[in-house]
């Protein structure tokens, strides 16, 4: 089996980076698993993803119902409100089906991982006060969840 962690966001709009920094810091703690930071989306994530039987996604994002650094876990069936097809934009399960359809190997699992943030509109290189503070308990919340997550695919992350 192969798996990857694809950290996604955009590291010049301010807390949208945070995704990229996790999987940039994750690089030194795992082992048996590829780790990919990445500013795609929509269909050129499957660029990614090909390949691999589970993916997990690490990502930001903005839901004004919990405090900013609050992580979040989705799997591709909390995602059942599908975006009209459209090349350009659709969700991640869309893409997913449409690709299966085609005959492509995509992967088997697809988990979530997002941390709520504060600011993903300015262009600032560096994350908000609130981000900044919180970035390195953020890490070990991510890296705490995907143990269990790997755990459940028979993964090996190095003790650290």
């Amino acid at each position: 089996m192969k798996h990857l962690i694809l950290g996604l966001g955009n590291d010049l709009l301010t807390d949208d980076g945070i995704g990229l920094y996790i999987a940039e810091q994750l690089q030194s703690e795992l082992n048996g698993v590829d780790i990919i930071c990445s500013a795609d989306s929509g269909f050129n994530l499957l660029d990614h993803m090909f390949g691999y039987d589970v993916v997990i996604l690490i990502d930001s994002i903005v839901t004004g119902k919990g405090p900013v650094g609050e992580v979040y876990e989705f799997s591709t069936t909390d995602f059942t409100n599908h975006i009209p097809f459209s090349i350009h934009s659709t969700d991640i399960s869309s893409i997913l089906e449409y690709s299966k359809k085609c005959g492509f190997h995509v992967p088997e699992k697809v988990y979530f991982l997002a941390v709520e943030i504060e600011d993903n509109q300015t262009f600032q290189e560096g994350f908000s006060t609130a981000i900044e503070t919180r970035k390195k308990d953020i890490f070990q919340n991510i890296k705490s969840r995907l143990q269990t997550i790997l755990d459940n695919n028979v993964w090996m992350v190095n003790p650290g």
